[in-house]
Parts: structure tokens; C-alpha cells; sequence
């Protein structure tokens, strides 16, 4: 079963697309009391844009002008303020959510919660009553919601000890109504608290109009722009765990006699022997009656509830049946959880109460503590759902589904004495880490446990926190027709003895300064709006040679240049930015006007057009030009036609096996970089052996070097790995050299270029090129990219490079 760690990964600074609202529409702030609004409006303000501030209640420093103050935080009162707005100003086209920043102090981590809490409240009524609007503007040109937090600037990660983490759940928002709502741009960014207000509305600015879709949520501090990351981690098995948990330790449950958390704690029995205090809301003194006793089929024990209604002179009614046959299945469940716990070697005792209730609970909880000795250890494993589109959604959903993650946890460190606590396990979902259709609540719950994870673990270093991120379970809360959602979605369901045994897995000392993990599979992503209309696309870069540390392994008489390569992987990349469920399929036409040298005479901004030209739910195809911005007239750089195709359409990849000569013994390729025959840098040094070279071909086994995320620059690796596409390239500059004397050559153009697989860094490939065509001016090839056992990668039609005697590196 996969684990994955989770961490930050870095981001360029967005490209900008241009983008406005219509006439008719307006973009709505809310106010969150300090300099931050101001500087926000100014900035929209001078893209002509007409804004409405949206002042929250209690919030200092109100604004009057071409504002709406909310009364409370009601599902009414905002609709209230929303058709107020709308009346008095227009309807809203872009909203912007300012969120007030928040740190306690004194080690009162809940100092803040009710006030952040009403905050975050109204931010999901405000989303309730935007969806129409939002969406209906979508599907024709862009909308936009922007959340903007200031915890840390690492979305919760960054080891603060006086974050207040409320506001950390609103990342789970935005990423649901990511999935919920195609046509809309969402982004929720968070942002270093200590930036000056003016570089803060700067970012905001930047984060709005980013073309790139693709990313949800993103970390803005003095260290630059990143967002969450995963890393798959392989988890050994039957390996020894080193841990504290011993058969003395006690653990009290929430959620923990039934379902999944039963599951998990039945097999911490097997492991440790442990003892658990189990916290459930079913009642402790119903009995199975002796009817009931080894019935299990569900119409059979109805029945005979209804007899036994009968025989006592009640009158069967189906709520009645229905409240005692749960009570009835219920009590089962404890009992067999309460069995299977002895039966391993552990204790537990089963306490009746409302985990959000303290009161309900305490002096059963003093009673099991006396006899099973005091708690070292903290299961949350409680959770509720109402799964319901936002417009859907009513106070009642709000309230209940946070309560029981968030009221509970506070509920439970309340109960035991934090500082001799040696775990502290939440059970949260990918349904936060991801979103969910349906699960915004409950989205927002889970990303405040695994934000308070982070906080807990910074204050108290020596318990052993996470925060489990698991993927949905094949039982518990899920399903049946759920699980057959997920299942066509292509989501592995975690399996209860799996996911049991990566809970054991996850108590082991290695593991201790890791807060938050993901168990299981992923959600199913989101899924891109097609128009029907066929739009343009204008999107703007700030070309810098500093942001781009990879070009300085890309010199040609000692001035950077942009490779042609990399040109043509911006076009492509750009494309799957805008529709993240579609991947670079085939790029045709491929064309240089005008190379981007860094000389210090090279443009400043540049600008990426795309043109579409088909598009459909399986394919979209755009005319791609790079630009640049003449006095009068634009300058042409490159240009491609690059086909997408949707990711779940599956295209088989082609066979190849090349015939080599037998007349070339293999060769080293590492010398082609030292002694002057290619210019390349480390980062561009993946000719590792030539297998064959002729007058027909040559043949090459190839590595791409790992280029790391930051060096990377502007131009990250996508469904296209770049730098291995600039080494298939310089097989053809390598045979140039040797067949036609005293000649060099540089990538011009190429007819196609299909894309059937990733090429990952590090990996062995093949490339094998057949010349087609070598004159005095230019050399034509057939290019493939396959692996040892012939699949290919890559194959590339009318590759040319121009020749020349007159070149120098």
C-alpha cells in the first residue's frame, strides 16, 4: 500500500494571462482590517477593474466606499450581502478572500478559534451563494476565487509555534470547489505574515492572473513560491518497528469500537498489547437481547424485532425497528471490537459520550483512566459527513461536520495531560489534502487536523504526531455506490487489513518528526471545462536569465541561450496548463524565427499566444507562437502546433528495434563534452555511449542528468522532459561533425514530434537517429527515443539542424 510523504515543492513566479471581467461584473474583496486591503484595491483598481469591499463583521477599520458591511455569519445574512452587492454594484465576477491574521499567544493556541471559526464560516456561505454567478461567467471567459491566508507562507509546514490554524482548512475549501467548479479558477495561496503589504497585494495580483491552472494551492514567503508535494516512500514488509508504544500505554479513541478505527486498533492489539479507553456515542448499557444473539442477515434480525415488538403489545413502526436494529448491530460491533482487543493480549474499556462534549464523557473517562492507568496516547478517528454540492450545503452540515474533527480534538487533549502524551494520531482524509466533490466541510476539517498536527508537533516536539491523510477505505464511511465511483475513477480503496497494518507501520520511531502522511490512493482530479468556443490565449513571461539557472549550462560564445528545445516545451507546457487533465501528445510544425540569446539586448517580457483551433473532451489542438513586443511591430521567436490528448485516453506505444551496422565499435560519450565537440553543460550531458554511427545513423544509449526543481527555472519538466529532448538532438550535431568535416549545427525546426511515454530523469534510453537527408546546408533526420526492450517513447518526424562551417561554440 502506498505512503507518501508530504512536503513543499518549488514553483516559478506565475505567467500572466490577460484576462478582464465584463462591464457588468464586478471582483468582491472581503476586508481583513488592516493596510493589506488597501494596497489589494489600488492594485485592482489600476487595471481598471471596479471592486466592492465586502466588510466582515467585528472586522476594524471598515470601509464605506462602494462597500457592504455583513451583519453576521449566518447562511442569511451573507446571502444578504450577496444580493446586495449585486443590486447596488453588479454581479460578482471575481472574488478575493482576505483572511485576518491570526497568532496567539501565551501557548493559548484556541485564543482565536471562535472568531476564525465564524471567518471561515462565512467564507463557505460566500462560496454557497458564488456559485452560480462564478460559474455562469466561467464558462465564457475567466472567473476567479482567491483565498489568501497568512500562517506562515508554507501552507501551515513552516514549524511556527503560534499559527492559529483555523484558517489552515480553508486550502480544503478551495481545493473542492476546484473539483466542483470546472469553469472557475481557484487558488488558495498563502502567504509569509511579514511581508510589507505592498508585496503581498503584489502576489495576490500575480496569483489571479495565473495562466496555470494546474496548482490549487500555493506558499508565497522570503523563500520564494512553492506548493505541497508528495513523495512516495516504499514501506518494507514484516520489518521490525521500533516504537514507544508498549503494553502499558493507553490510548484513548475516538470513533475507535466501530468501523475503521476499530479495525485499526484490534491490530495495535495484536502488535503491542496496548490498552484503549474506546470513546463512541452509542449507548454502553443496551444489551443485545437474546433473539438477536449470532443473527447477522439485516431482514431476518428486522423481523424478528418486529415480533418482539409484537409480543411485548408495541405497535411496529419503521423508525423504531430502525433505532433498534441499530442499536442492536451497534452494540455487536463494540462487543467484538471490546473480544478481538482481549483476544490479542490488550485491554479496553468502551465509554458512552459525544467526543464535542467533554462533559459527557469525563467521569466514565476517570473511571477507565483509574483502572487501566492514565493516557499516553491519543487516536482521533471520529469523523462526520454530509456530502452535498456547496450550493447545497445549510449551517447545520457546516457545523456538524467541523465539530466532530476539530470541537473533538480539543474535547480530547482537554481530557488528558499533554506533556506525558506520547502520540498523538489524527485520522484526516486526502478529501483535504486533494478536495472532494461534495466534501467541502468535511475537506475543511481534515486540513485543520493535519495543520494542527504540524502545530502540535512544533510545540511539542517529543510526542510522536501525524496527521493520516488516508485515502478512501473500501468500509467505514464509504459507500457502496461511492466505492463503484471511485473505482471507475481508477482510485485504489484502501483495504482494511492494509490499512491497519500502515497504521502499526506508522507508530514506528523513524516516523516520529514526519506530522502528516497519505495513505492510499489519490481522489479523482479535476477535470478541465470545454468550452465550445475556440479561444485565444495571450500569456505573458518576464524572461529572466537569473530565474533560470539551467541556461547557464546552455552557452554559446559565452552568451546564454534559450535552446529551441525548451522554447517549444514552454508553447507545449503552457497548453497543459490551461487544461491539467490533458497531456502533450504530438507537436508539428515546429519552427525558429528569431532564438532568445542573453545578451543583455534581449526582451524583458515575452508573450506566448495560443490559438485553438479543435477542441473536444478527448483532444484540443492550438497554433502556439512565441513573441515579443515591438515599438510597431511584433517580433516572432518560435512557433508549433501542439496536440493535447485527454489522460485517460490510453495511446498504445509503438515498437521499435534498430539494426545496427556492426561496423562501429561503441564509443564513450563523456569526451564529446571535453574536448570542444558539444558546448553543452552538466546539465545537458546525457550522451553516455555512441552504439553505432554511419552515414545512415547513429545510434546512442542516453541518460538525462537530474536537473533539481529550482535550477529548472521558469521552464519545468513536464509530460515533456526537455533536457533529454536537447540530447536527442545532439546526436544530430554529433553526427554533422563527424561526417561532414569542419562543420557545426544547431537545432531549426521539426515536422512532428509524438510523445507516447515520460522520459524521467536518470532513466536509460535509447535514441537512434536515420539520417533522411544531409546537404551542405542542413541535415534531416528520423529520430526515436526507446527503452531495452524496444518500447518507445518518442518519435520525431523531419528533425533538422542547420550546418555551417562558419559556427563556433
Amino acid at each position: 500500500m502506498e505512503r507518501s510523504e508530504v512536503g513543499l515543492k518549488y514553483l516559478p513566479q506565475p505567467d500572466r494571462l490577460e484576462c478582464s471581467l465584463p462591464d457588468s461584473h464586478i471582483t468582491l474583496i472581503t476586508n481583513e482590517g488592516s493596510e493589506l486591503t488597501a494596497q489589494v484595491l489600488r492594485r485592482l483598481e489600476a487595471k481598471s477593474r471596479r471592486v466592492v469591499i465586502l466588510n466582515l463583521p467585528g472586522i476594524p477599520n471598515p470601509v464605506t466606499n462602494r462597500a457592504v458591511t455583513l451583519s453576521s455569519a449566518s447562511d442569511e445574512a451573507v446571502q444578504a450581502a450577496i444580493e446586495a452587492v449585486r443590486g447596488q454594484y453588479g454581479e460578482v465576477g471575481c472574488f478575493i478572500h482576505l483572511h485576518p491574521h491570526f497568532e496567539f499567544r501565551n501557548g493559548n493556541f484556541t485564543q482565536h478559534f471562535p472568531a476564525e471559526r465564524e471567518i471561515v464560516k462565512i467564507l463557505f456561505f460566500l462560496s454557497k451563494h458564488l456559485q452560480q454567478p462564478l460559474n455562469a461567467l466561467g464558462q465564457k471567459q475567466r472567473a476567479g476565487f482567491l483565498t489568501v491566508t497568512r500562517m506562515d507562507g508554507q501552507l501551515g509546514q513552516g514549524r511556527r509555534g503560534n499559527v492559529s490554524v483555523i484558517g489552515g482548512g480553508i486550502a480544503g475549501l478551495v481545493k473542492s470547489l476546484n473539483l466542483e467548479w470546472a469553469p472557475v479558477f481557484c487558488r488558495a495561496l498563502d502567504v509569509q505574515p511579514e511581508l510589507p503589504a505592498e508585496a503581498i497585494a503584489g502576489q495576490v495580483i500575480a496569483e489571479l492572473e495565473d495562466a496555470d491552472v494546474s496548482h490549487v494551492e500555493v506558499a508565497f514567503s522570503e523563500e520564494g513560491r512553492k506548493t505541497t508535494s508528495t513523495r512516495p516512500v516504499e514501506v518494507a514488509e514484516n520489518r521490525e518497528i521500533r516504537t514507544k508504544v508498549t503494553s502499558d500505554s493507553v490510548f484513548l479513541v475516538s470513533g475507535g469500537a466501530r468501523g475503521v478505527t476499530a479495525t485499526c486498533v484490534v491490530e495495535m492489539a495484536k502488535v503491542f498489547h496496548c490498552k484503549f479507553i474506546l470513546l463512541g456515542r452509542s449507548s454502553s448499557g443496551f444489551e443485545v437481547p437474546p433473539y438477536a444473539q449470532g443473527v447477522q442477515d439485516e431482514s431476518t434480525l428486522k423481523r424478528l424485532i418486529m415480533e418482539d415488538m409484537k409480543a411485548r403489545g408495541e405497535k411496529p413502526n419503521l423508525a423504531a425497528v430502525k433505532k433498534t436494529y441499530g442499536n442492536i448491530v451497534a452494540r455487536k460491533e463494540i462487543d467484538d471490537t471490546i473480544s478481538k482487543i482481549q483476544a490479542h493480549g490488550g485491554r479496553a474499556i468502551y465509554v458512552q459520550g459525544d467526543v464535542t462534549n467533554p462533559a459527557s464523557f469525563q467521569p466514565e473517562l476517570r473511571a477507565a483512566v483509574n483502572t487501566l492507568g492514565g493516557v499516553t496516547g491519543i487516536i482521533h478517528g471520529a469523523g462526520r459527513l454530509a456530502d452535498k454540492y456547496i450550493q447545497d450545503k445549510t449551517e447545520a452540515d457546516f457545523e456538524n461536520v467541523l465539530s466532530v474533527k476539530l470541537d473533538g480534538l480539543l474535547a480530547l487533549l482537554g481530557s488528558v495531560d499533554i506533556h506525558q502524551l506520547e502520540h498523538l494520531i489524527l485520522f484526516s482524509s486526502v478529501a483535504g489534502f486533494y478536495g472532494n466533490v461534495g466534501q467541502t466541510d468535511y475537506a475543511i476539517a481534515n486540513e485543520v487536523l493535519s495543520k494542527a498536527a504540524h502545530l502540535f508537533k512544533t510545540n511539542h516536539p517529543n510526542t510522536h504526531v501525524s496527521a493520516i491523510n488516508w485515502g478512501a477505505w473500501d468500509s467505514g464511511m464509504v459507500s457502496g455506490e461511492l466505492k463503484a465511483q471511485f473505482e471507475a475513477a481508477g482510485v485504489t480503496l484502501v483495504n482494511s487489513e492494509g490499512g491497519a497494518a500502515m497504521l502499526v507501520n506508522e507508530l514506528n520511531t523513524a516516523y516520529a518528526g514526519q506530522p502528516q502522511v497519505i495513505i492510499g490512493g489519490t481522489l479523482p482530479a479535476a477535470v478541465s471545462y470545454i468550452s465550445e468556443d475556440l479561444r485565444t490565449h495571450r500569456i505573458h513571461r518576464r524572461l529572466r536569465l537569473e530565474d533560470n539557472p539551467f541556461l547557464n549550462h546552455h552557452v554559446i560564445q559565452g552568451k546564454a541561450v534559450l535552446p529551441v528545445v525548451n522554447a517549444v516545451g514552454w508553447m507545449a507546457h503552457t497548453c497543459e496548463k490551461l487544461y491539467p487533465d490533458f497531456r502533450i501528445f504530438r507537436v508539428e510544425n515546429t519552427r525558429l524565427f528569431k532564438g532568445i540569446v542573453f545578451d543583455g539586448a534581449q526582451k524583458e517580457e515575452y508573450i506566448v499566444e495560443l490559438k485553438e483551433v479543435e477542441k473536444g473532451p478527448e483532444q484540443i489542438t492550438f497554433e502556439a507562437t512565441v513573441l515579443s513586443q515591438g515599438e510597431k511591430l511584433p517580433t516572432f521567436h518560435y512557433k508549433a502546433t501542439v496536440t493535447l490528448v485527454n489522460k485517460k485516453v490510453e495511446r498504445e506505444a509503438p515498437r521499435f528495434t534498430p539494426q545496427l551496422s556492426g561496423a562501429y565499435r561503441p564509443t564513450s560519450g563523456a569526451g564529446l563534452y571535453d574536448d570542444g565537440f558539444l558546448f553543452h553543460g552538466p546539465y545537458f550531458q546525457g550522451i553516455e555511449q555512441i552504439l553505432d554511427c554511419t552515414e545512415s545513423q547513429i545510434v546512442l544509449s542516453c541518460k538525462a542528468p537530474v536537473v533539481p526543481l529550482a535550477e529548472q527555472g521558469q521552464f519545468p519538466v513536464g509530460s515533456v522532459n526537455t533536457f533529454f529532448t536537447d540530447i536527442q538532438y545532439q546526436g544530430m550535431v554529433v553526427w554533422v561533425q563527424k561526417f561532414m568535416e569542419g562543420a557545426k549545427s544547431l537545432p531549426l525546426q521539426t515536422d512532428s514530434a509524438v510523445v507516447y511515454r515520460n522520459v524521467p530523469f536518470g532513466k536509460e534510453l535509447f535514441v537512434h537517429v536515420g539520417i533522411t537527408e544531409a546537404t551542405d546546408f542542413k541535415m534531416e533526420a528520423e529520430c526515436t527515443v526507446y527503452d531495452e526492450e524496444g518500447t518507445v517513447y518518442m518519435k520525431t518526424a523531419g528533425a533538422t539542424v542547420t550546418v555551417s562551417k562558419q559556427l563556433v561554440w
